[in-house]
């Protein structure tokens, strides 16, 4: 009686194949060592993304994010070009994947320098919404509202990055300035806003964030600095 040489089955006369694994009686079976090299070679040649470092997956969601704003750049020019004759409604989405695109590159390669990134996003940002008011006879909404509103949203993400990084005690003081930095914001959105609106400073809905935020913040002070030690998050809630 003849044995599988792949899994050891015993064969009977007239069989070709193996009934279990299928392996043809007549060639070699495959070593393990043989499928260890293949599967190696293979992953070298293709690997697995969750393989990938940090920074290797990072470039990959760039590329392909580049070629999804690429393809809808070319599609939207195309037909609006095919369909009207002129360049009308693609201009918008041109223009805002353009600026998506540069953002994705700024994110990509300058995340570790923070300042430069937030300067050359509020930049390329800004310009998208001057754009935009072009786009729309310029109306002047961008210059007196859209920027500066934009700044103030990006000074908060300064202003809360610097917070995260240079606080040697991360614990529920940062949540407490967390809250005071936006404070501060929806005090710049709401005077911002009435002026745009008024011609003047009327605050009404930033006084009822700010009645609300700054009590939070002093007693999330009190207990982190009062205990002397950091307090976490998961520890403090019993998360």
């Amino acid at each position: 009686m003849d044995y599988c040489k792949n899994c050891g089955v015993a064969l009977d006369e007239n069989m070709e194949n193996c009934p279990l694994c299928g392996q043809n009686i007549n060639e070699e079976s495959l070593s393990s060592e043989t499928i260890i090299d293949k599967t190696t070679e293979n992953k070298d040649v293709y690997p697995q993304f969750d393989r990938l470092t940090k920074k290797q997956r990072l470039k990959f969601i760039w590329e392909l994010s580049g070629i999804i704003l690429v393809s809808v750049i070319i599609i939207t020019f195309f037909i609006d070009f095919i369909i009207n004759k002129s360049i009308t409604w693609s201009k918008y989405s041109v223009t805002t994947s353009l600026v998506l695109l540069v953002n994705t590159t700024l994110f990509t390669f300058l995340k570790k320098q923070k300042f430069l990134f937030l300067i050359f996003s509020f930049l390329s940002t800004a310009l998208l919404l001057v754009l935009y008011d072009l786009y729309n006879q310029n109306i002047g909404w961008a210059i007196k509202l859209g920027i500066p509103l934009l700044f103030s949203f990006y000074f908060w993400i300064f202003l809360v990055s610097i917070i995260t990084k240079y606080n040697k005690h991360h614990g529920l003081n940062i949540l407490a300035y967390y809250f005071l930095a936006t404070a501060l914001l929806s005090i710049c959105i709401d005077g911002i806003i009435s002026y745009y609106q008024k011609s003047g400073l009327h605050l009404q809905w930033s006084i009822i964030v700010i009645a609300c935020l700054i009590p939070i913040s002093a007693i999330l002070l009190y207990i982190h600095y009062r205990l002397k030690k950091e307090i976490f998050f998961k520890r403090f809630f019993h998360i």
